[in-house]
């Protein structure tokens, strides 16, 4: 019985060093007592001591920057915890074309809006793969996949956090979401509010608030949304109080030159331009330094729409140059045009201007707009 105590305080005493490295940060040297384990464990299993044997044991999130390690050992360190960065890499998809005037050698793949896009030569609303050859099927050892998953719409919820970055760069002209909005109440539900420097900076800010009011409870089954989504307020409000929170978190990392906190230069972002994208429509900025020069790195605004969700397929945020892009749902943002001929193609319009009892189409039927009683701007297709 001695002995095998003796062996459980060895195997433990080892575990202690193990853990002490762990910590500390420095590398496990290698000890003149520590050869050979196998007893040791064994002696501790005897005594009802489990022993992890390896990091799989153990859960860890997938690290949202890869610059989170700077070794490369493939952990990473984010939000004051370890994160994993060799993840499985995910099969990528892609959009069909608009035209098949954007595949000039005809092999099937275009490019348009800055990106890569399958030519449909089949009529199928199927998406497609990576790799080369067809625009269907498997290729490159990519599995297919669809045009409605890649723009999938959960409750409403994707398409409405992307117009609201788009009314911040309008409207405020700048992606700065943790000075310029704050966590308030709509009744007795938490939400997304206008913060008094988003107020100050826009005025009446009348497009960021219409959509900020799709999180009231009145609008529980009654805005519907291209490909016939019912909205969720409910849904909208947690998702955008959560994500709201992530960027808070992110911005509150101390710098350390980039690897786990949210960096961005001061900018501006001045409307160009907005046309048929992937999604639905894309919105295109300039974006510059607040005296007017050009942005180091325009690409790093990303890190401050981590409040709309970066992965949310509606952003699909681009950065081409000094421009930068958004893709949102036609409608919820005053601009852009989209028409079936004398019907205005929007399910939800928010406008200044008063349309009500204008044509328009929804869903594939066409019916009138309608001035709702939550916001004063924006209208329905009903």
């Amino acid at each position: 019985m001695g002995l095998a105590l003796n062996k459980s305080a060895i195997a433990l005493s080892i575990g202690g060093i193990a853990l002490l490295a762990a910590c500390s940060g420095e590398p496990l040297l290698s000890h003149p007592e520590a050869k050979d384990y196998s007893l040791d464990r064994a002696a501790a299993e005897e005594e009802g001591v489990v022993l992890g044997t390896t990091w799989e044991a153990l859960s860890y999130p997938v690290c949202m920057y890869p610059w989170s390690d700077p070794d490369r050992d493939g952990w990473g360190w984010e939000f004051n915890r370890s994160c994993i960065v060799n993840a499985p890499q995910q099969a990528p998809t892609f959009p069909y074309c608009q035209s098949a005037a954007s595949d000039p050698d005809g092999d099937g793949w275009g490019w348009e809006n800055y990106r890569s896009c399958i030519v449909n030569r089949s009529g199928s609303t199927s998406g497609g793969s990576s790799g080369s050859g067809s625009s269907g099927g498997s290729t490159g050892g990519w599995s297919g996949g669809s045009s409605s998953t890649t723009c999938q719409n959960p409750e409403g919820t994707h398409s409405v956090m992307a117009a609201l970055a788009v009314a911040a760069a309008n409207e405020l002209g700048r992606w700065q979401p943790v000075q310029d909005f704050a966590i308030g109440r709509m009744g007795p539900h938490e939400a997304l509010v206008l913060s008094s420097t988003g107020k100050a900076r826009c005025g009446s800010c009348t497009n960021i608030q219409a959509l900020l009011d799709l999180q009231k409870e009145e609008v529980t089954n009654k805005v519907y949304l291209p490909g016939n989504v019912l909205l969720s307020p409910a849904a909208l409000r947690s998702r955008m109080v959560a994500k709201y929170r992530d960027q808070q978190g992110c911005e509150r990392q101390p710098s350390n030159g980039g690897t786990t906190n949210c960096p961005a230069e001061q900018h501006q972002l001045i409307f160009q331009r907005s046309e048929a994208g992937g999604c639905d429509t894309n919105y295109y900025f300039v974006a510059k330094k607040s005296d007017g020069t050009s942005l180091q790195y325009p690409q790093q605004l990303k890190n401050k729409l981590l409040w709309v969700d970066r992965e949310n397929p509606y952003v699909q945020f681009q950065s081409v140059g000094e421009v930068v892009s958004i893709d949102p749902t036609y409608g919820l943002n005053d601009g852009g045009s989209t028409s079936t001929g004398s019907c205005n193609t929007a399910c939800v319009k928010m406008t200044t201007t008063n349309v009500s009892n204008q044509c328009c189409s929804c869903n594939g039927k066409t019916k009138s707009f309608k001035r709702t009683t939550w916001n004063p701007n924006t209208y329905l297709c009903q």
